[in-house]
């Protein structure tokens, strides 16, 4: 008896990082305000490409003297052409936002974002998309 508890207790905790592995990784970037950082650099590349929610969205690739963040997720095309939000390469900027893991590896999502002197919000203040 003390054995088959032995192993039950061990086959249980085995599964424990399984489980939290399988529940941080999703199918679609989870936004997580607690852990927001800032960050600035400078936009190496502009990509337009359809994402989890079926619309074109921007991403960015931004070389900063912290680290290099070659997926960041910023909003869709559509809701920057809106609010007449244009991102070049060469552009400057400071984002807010948090690091997701997908089953396509790391992203960065934004929440708030600034070029020269015009500061966007692109999620609301759970972290929910404004498009």
């Amino acid at each position: 008896m003390m054995r088959a508890l032995w192993v039950v207790a061990v086959s249980a905790a085995l599964a424990l990082p399984t489980a939290a592995a399988a529940q941080s990784i999703t199918s679609q970037p989870v936004y997580r305000v607690k852990d927001e950082v800032a960050v600035k650099g400078r936009v190496t590349s502009v990509t337009t490409i359809p994402d989890w929610m079926g619309k074109d969205g921007v991403n960015i690739a931004l070389d900063s003297p912290d680290a290099a963040l070659p997926h960041v997720d910023v909003a869709t095309a559509s809701f920057l052409k809106l609010l007449d939000f244009d991102i070049e390469v060469g552009d400057n900027l400071d984002l807010k936002g948090c690091w997701s893991e997908t089953p396509n590896g790391r992203v960065f999502l934004v929440h708030e974002m600034k070029s020269k002197r015009v500061m966007l919000n692109v999620r609301d203040e759970k972290g929910a998309p404004l498009w």
